[in-house]
């Protein structure tokens, strides 16, 4: 009340309001580094929810556990399908690396670890040992015959995808500039879904199937495809992944490999039985994490559930072979994550 008896209005406190300018600049930088205009519009979405679920505390401030049980509570309560769980873990881990790299939040931030908040992973479909070996030495002996060109191009391709246990869109995409040594030694540098780089160490028969590809590997018909490592012999172009995957099923059967195994084979199969045998040869689950170039040890012990049982229809165990498995060096190649 007023001195002369009128009352005082006290205006409405604003309700905070999001701080929205880190979001901005955000995907500013997505743009800078040549994303996907929709890439851009979901990630600014997604990152525009979380800002506004916790404001007017900043982004910069909150903790793993907030991000933690940010997902899990809209994971529960929306009812967020594996894919849209998904796609907002990617979101919120791009923008606190963007944060760490462009504005100086402390490295390595809150969502270095986060994981996604769904089921552990199942086991996944691997071939024995034996499979792996008859797949190779099917494509080594044609890749002798003159003209065994596309053979020889596959074998580099799948040594990738087993040894090195390249995803077949990181083989694919690899570049001329990423790959250096020779018949002894690879260095390939890899830049994984995520955008993250590594750097693989490939040795033995691998790495000389590889450097054996790039001393033939013909030239490009188009100047779009001449920065890729895999020109198809016959096209001259940039082979795909369909091709692969419908490649090593053709190549599975020539090899005498179960109708089973043939019907479920693909790229992706290389990559986990190489998991599954480094499992089974007493790998610990912190090596395997790192020599697949995964960021959450829960993905890396999926393998061990059926690694005791990878034996052939002959009944023999997975073993480490004198040459190796598939034909390279039986030691794993060393993985280091570029800083």
């Amino acid at each position: 009340m007023m001195p002369d008896g009128t009352s005082l209005v006290v205006p409405p406190v604003p309700a905070a309001q999001p701080n929205f300018d880190p979001v901005h600049r955000f995907s500013a930088w997505l743009e800078r580094m040549g994303k996907a205009d929709a890439t851009i519009d979901a990630y600014h979405a997604d990152v525009a929810d979380l800002v506004r679920a916790y404001a007017p505390r900043p982004v910069e401030e909150l903790l793993a556990a907030d991000l933690d049980a940010y997902l899990r509570a809209r994971q529960q309560f929306e009812g967020w399908a594996l894919p849209t769980v998904r796609r907002h873990l990617h979101a919120i881990k791009a923008f606190y690396r963007y944060l760490v790299g462009e504005e100086e939040l402390r490295a390595p931030g809150p969502a270095h670890a986060l994981v996604e908040p769904v089921p552990e992973p199942q086991a996944p479909h691997v071939i024995p040992v034996e499979d792996v070996n008859a797949i190779f030495a099917w494509l080594d002996s044609r890749a002798r015959e003159p003209g065994g060109a596309a053979e020889r191009m596959d074998l580099a391709l799948y040594g990738l995808c087993y040894h090195a246990a390249l995803l077949i869109s990181e083989a694919i995409g690899l570049t001329m500039d990423a790959v250096r040594g020779g018949p002894a030694v690879m260095k390939i540098d890899v830049v994984g879904r995520r955008g993250e780089e590594s750097r693989v160490t490939l040795e033995g028969n691998a790495a000389r199937w590889l450097a054996a590809w790039l001393s033939e590997r013909p030239r490009p018909a188009r100047k779009a495809h001449e920065s890729f490592v895999f020109i198809h012999p016959r096209t001259r172009l940039h082979t795909s992944r369909q091709r692969a995957w419908d490649r090593l099923r053709r190549v599975a059967g020539a090899a005498g490999l179960a109708a089973d195994v043939v019907a479920h084979i693909g790229p992706h199969t290389l990559r986990h039985s190489y998991a599954a045998h480094l499992a089974a040869r007493a790998m610990g689950v912190e090596e395997l994490r790192v020599a697949l170039r995964q960021h959450s040890p829960r993905h890396a012990a999926k393998y061990f559930a059926g690694s005791g049982d990878l034996r052939s229809p002959a009944g023999s165990t997975v073993r480490r072979p004198a040459a190796g498995i598939g034909g390279s060096k039986g030691r794993p190649r060393e993985t280091e994550r570029r800083k």
